[in-house]
């Protein structure tokens, strides 16, 4: 297990300046609430972990080539451009949670979307996607560290095509299996990438050490299940049912929310006439819940003057988890949110290349949704396994030599569903038919980013492996595939520690 931390985003008053000005500025002018902030920008060139970044960065955009790369990061600024025009034009009252035309993503070409963060690195502070970014940077801080390592292997130019030209929309997929070949050179073996015949499916790597040659199979499992999208779909719903009496509200509302039934089982206005209710009663005023068998809802008056005193010195990325943190006292990295502010936003340090710079210099009024399935039939269909990935690894291995399989996943709906997901993996894997295949070895490796309130994002990897013919240890003793120095290592699951920071609350 690992976990990396970075101080990443810039949500400062001064910000409104330009560069020159900010690093111009000398030390005895600055706030002393301020300092650690101006040390941390003015050396965010030196950090490794951002060094790294670029050497990935600047090895992939070698590869692509100077005019396809302007090309493809011109539709990456459009795009988001098209957002910051939405909001400016609707920041009365946007809906950035729930609108599609602002989904922080640019879905046309995944990878350009990815390299663009990477670029605008510590070049464009004020551009980012937190989000994103905070589970992508590991990847290529890997890749980066060992890129001449990797640009010796023997295919490595097929996968870069796959990455940056073939298969654009599939880069989690491509990232897996470098970082996977990367953690097999670490471990002393000679890696090749083999390329696709197409006629049938093949192996990704094969590995050589000493005698012992392998196959490795990667598969990696999307970031969100299909569960999960069509679950937030429904709460859109309710969400959009609720909105238009949040707005007519005469204050700031917070509403922690749990369904429990499956979110799609209740009725379309559930949450809107328990509010309505709630406001007839004057419990919203007072600040109190309603329960019944299919939902809890609490509701509460903001404490704006906290927040007002928060703005008087400070910007804060929007959205963010830090302005999640504002409305939310007891904020959750994991936590599911949706809101709508009456805000004034501000552009940082605007220019024709800088997009995703938005920044809320004043909240007037905010309406904001906490809201978490607890249902069981939720947590388990959101506790997707491996299943339909492993028999795809299985039949992929080819029946003249022994094969390794890694798959890869994101933990992000907090301890509660990867408990039931790892106990599906070990129940699958103990009585999983294999036939006539020779499988070493099983690698499960989970992935989690979180965000926090301070604009520190960190990242957690689990590796829990299982020995079918051979012993796991014997093919990589060092089986983390993000392990920089300063990792922080247990022997225990990430959702365990995640779990004892709950019950510790």
């Amino acid at each position: 297990m690992k976990h990396i931390e970075r101080n990443v985003g810039i949500a400062k008053r001064a910000m409104e300046n330009s560069s020159d000005r900010l690093n111009s500025i000398e030390d005895s002018t600055i706030q002393s609430e301020y300092k650690e902030f101006y040390e941390l920008f003015d050396n965010r060139h030196d950090d490794p972990l951002t060094i790294d970044i670029k050497k990935a960065l600047h090895w992939f955009l070698e590869y692509m080539g100077d005019d396809d790369w302007f090309e493809r990061r011109q539709n990456v600024i459009e795009y988001f451009s098209k957002i910051a025009k939405n909001l400016n034009e609707e920041q009365d009252a946007y809906d950035v949670d729930s609108n599609k035309k602002t989904r922080m993503a640019f879905y046309e070409d995944w990878v350009a979307w990815y390299l663009y963060l990477a670029e605008s690195l510590a070049d464009r502070p004020a551009v980012d996607e937190p989000s994103q970014s905070s589970r992508i940077w590991p990847f290529f801080a890997t890749i980066g560290k060992y890129s001449e390592e990797l640009k010796k292997v023997k295919g490595i130019d097929a996968k870069l095509h796959d990455l940056l030209k073939k298969r654009i929309n599939q880069p989690d997929s491509i990232l897996f299996e470098l970082v996977v070949a990367i953690c097999y050179l670490r471990n002393g073996w000679t890696v090749e990438f083999i390329p696709e015949t197409g006629k049938s499916k093949t192996p990704d790597l094969s590995v050589l050490r000493g005698n012992q040659n392998y196959f490795v199979e990667c598969k990696r499992l999307a970031k969100v299940t299909e569960y999960s999208e069509k679950e937030r779909a429904h709460w859109i719903k309710r969400w959009r049912e609720v909105l238009p009496l949040l707005i007519q509200y005469p204050h700031s509302v917070f509403l922690d929310i749990e369904f429990k039934v499956e979110v799609e089982k209740t009725e379309v206005n559930l949450v809107a006439k328990v509010f309505q209710d709630m406001v007839l009663t004057g419990a919203v005023k007072h600040g109190s819940c309603f329960e019944n068998e299919h939902v809890r809802v609490c509701v509460k008056h903001m404490d704006m003057k906290r927040i007002h005193d928060h703005f008087d010195k400070w910007m804060v990325k929007y959205p963010s988890p830090q302005l999640h943190a504002l409305f939310d006292d007891n904020y959750d990295p994991q936590g599911s949110y949706t809101n709508v502010c009456i805000a004034k936003l501000v552009e940082i340090n605007p220019d024709s290349e800088s997009v995703i710079n938005i920044f809320a210099d004043e909240i007037d009024k905010a309406y904001f949704a906490k809201w978490e399935c607890t249902a069981v039939e939720s947590i388990n269909k959101k506790a997707k396994d491996v299943k339909n990935l492993l028999v795809k690894a299985v039949k992929q291995a080819p029946k003249n030599g022994s094969t390794i399989v890694h798959i890869g996943y994101e933990t992000l709906h907090g301890p509660h569903v990867e408990y039931i997901r790892d106990a599906k993996i070990v129940e699958l894997l103990s009585s999983f038919k294999f036939g006539d295949k020779d499988i070493a070895s099983i690698f499960c490796h989970s992935f989690q980013s979180r965000l926090f309130a301070n604009n520190e994002w960190g990242f957690a990897e689990t590796t829990r492996y299982f020995g079918i013919t051979k012993n796991p240890n014997e093919l990589l003793n060092n089986n983390l595939l993000m392990d920089r120095d300063g990792t922080e290592k247990a022997n225990e699951t990430h959702w365990s520690q995640d779990m004892q920071e709950y019950l510790n609350k």
